[in-house]
């Protein structure tokens, strides 16, 4: 690959970099706003994208550090929907 190409290559990693960071912010805003819907959706697209990034990497920290992000919001999203069935099934007992 040649350095242009390998230059275009970071550029667009970088972009879905910054797009997953700006999903997880968006994800932490709207579950402290109490918007649990929209807070799983966005843990969920920062968790595609990370695990994305991670599969073609060759370097295990940046591989790990992916993962291990990924696998944050994926538990936070666990978190979450438990939080909002418990929610239901106490709006369904009043």
């Amino acid at each position: 690959m040649s350095s242009p190409q390998q230059a275009q290559q970071v550029s667009k990693i970088k972009k879905i970099e910054w797009y997953a960071g700006q999903l997880f912010s968006d994800a932490v805003t709207k579950d402290k706003a109490g918007k649990i819907e929209e807070a799983i959706t966005d843990y969920l697209q920062a968790a595609d994208l990370l695990l994305l990034l991670s599969k073609n990497q060759d370097i295990y920290t940046v591989w790990k550090a992916y993962t291990d992000r990924a696998t944050a919001c994926q538990q936070r999203v666990k978190v979450l929907m438990a939080k909002k069935r418990l929610e239901q099934s106490q709006s369904e007992q009043t």
